[in-house]
């Protein structure tokens, strides 16, 4: 998109504003100074190869971003607002309280999950795969109709795509575009698998980046991954969460190479729809999962995303977001979800609804859950519709 959404921070707080009263205080972006994390669920285990505490980075502009978040804290109160006020059942609204939903839907992974005082665990850079990749000076990219997308959320927008079944060989781009790494702060010609998110497989945002180029919505385009696999959308809010200063470490390094997000695509909810569409945790506790905790798990999945769009338009970014809808591993779609995921895009605050992936079939995915090759081309084909669309909206 060669031109983003402007979207101020006033015009969020209005949009997101409803009728004033006490609000309970949250801490944002807290202090991480311990390493202690508590799971016992191998998929948490997975992402807590590296668990540092104090800031990610002391670079100046990305501690002074997060400062800035800090100091408009009044947006994220306003989104508990909203929340606050969708449901008249008190029972709801209890389990809306601190990490009691969490408790009634993670089982033993509840307060890691949740935030809090667990610790973050960050992604390391791969070295190996940074030794055989191309690098390319950031600031020798080309501006002439670039775009510079930012990729969020879980596995099946990082690195996990299975090869082509018929070479054995993973996808590699035929149009020249490149790969933001914000691990080390610098630039790649992109090619599978992409820098910056975990795993050996394909990632659809570089076949994303091909059918964009060959679509002619792009002259020059930029990916920067930040997706972990494993995690829920609570690990990602700006209070409380473990990873939104991954999304903040990106979006100041892109700064400082005078990169600014054109697109933000956030593809999450598998992890998410564990719990209403198996009755169980991850760590095997069953569960009694009641309408309340259902209409409850909605509102809190719509909060988390609210929470998350809040805190990017206080770090001043104004470029649109899209939302997928995603909810199949291995079993059914889950409506309490995708009903959440549905309910997020709102063009007054720059959201609009990305792919259902859903629909693509389990015959594409490796393990019902990840994607074939041909799977990973139908939702790259599915993110590309989505753009060529947004930009053809543009005035």
């Amino acid at each position: 998109m060669n031109r983003t959404i402007y979207l101020s921070l006033a015009a969020l707080t209005c949009a997101l504003s409803i009728a004033r009263g006490p609000v309970a205080s949250a801490q944002v972006l807290p202090e991480r100074d311990a390493c202690l994390p508590t799971t016992s669920a191998s998929a948490r285990d997975a992402n807590c190869a590296r668990c540092q505490a104090g800031p990610l980075s002391t670079k100046s502009s990305f501690l002074a971003l997060i400062d800035k978040l800090r100091s408009r804290n009044a947006v994220f109160d306003d989104v508990d607002r909203r929340i606050d006020a969708a449901s008249p059942s008190k029972e709801v609204n209890q389990l809306l309280k601190g990490r009691v939903l969490a408790r009634a839907l993670y089982g033993s992974d509840a307060d890691f999950i949740a935030g809090g005082a667990a610790s973050r665990c960050v992604p390391a850079n791969d070295e190996a795969a940074v030794n055989t990749a191309t690098a390319f000076p950031c600031d020798n990219i080309p501006r002439d109709g670039l775009g510079v997308i930012v990729t969020a959320g879980q596995s099946n927008i990082s690195n996990t795509g299975s090869p082509d079944r018929a070479t054995g060989r993973l996808y590699q781009p035929r149009h020249v575009f490149y790969n933001y790494n914000y691990l080390d702060g610098k630039c790649y010609i992109a090619k599978n698998p992409l820098l910056g998110t975990a795993g050996g497989g394909e990632n659809v945002a570089v076949l994303l980046g091909d059918e964009l180029m060959s679509r002619k919505l792009y002259k020059n385009i930029v990916i920067a991954p930040v997706a972990i696999g494993g995690t829920y959308l609570e690990e990602w809010r700006p209070r409380g969460g473990k990873y939104f200063e991954i999304l903040l470490l990106a979006i100041a390094g892109l700064r400082d190479v005078r990169l600014e997000p054109t697109a933000l695509l956030w593809h999450q909810g598998e992890f998410n729809a564990f719990a209403f569409t198996t009755g169980g945790a991850e760590d095997g506790t069953v569960l009694n999962v009641t309408t309340p905790i259902r209409e409850a798990g909605r509102l809190s999945y719509l909060r988390n995303y609210l929470e998350i769009v809040a805190g990017l338009r206080a770090a001043d970014v104004t470029a649109p977001i899209f939302v997928a809808q995603a909810t199949r591993c291995g079993g059914p779609p889950d409506e309490i979800i995708r009903s959440a995921q549905a309910s997020v895009p709102n063009p007054s605050l720059g959201v609009f609804a990305g792919p259902d992936t859903d629909r693509i079939d389990a015959s594409l995915r490796s393990d019902g859950c990840h994607m074939a090759h041909a799977g990973t081309d139908q939702h790259a084909r599915m993110w590309a519709d989505i753009l060529g669309n947004a930009i053809k909206r543009q005035p």
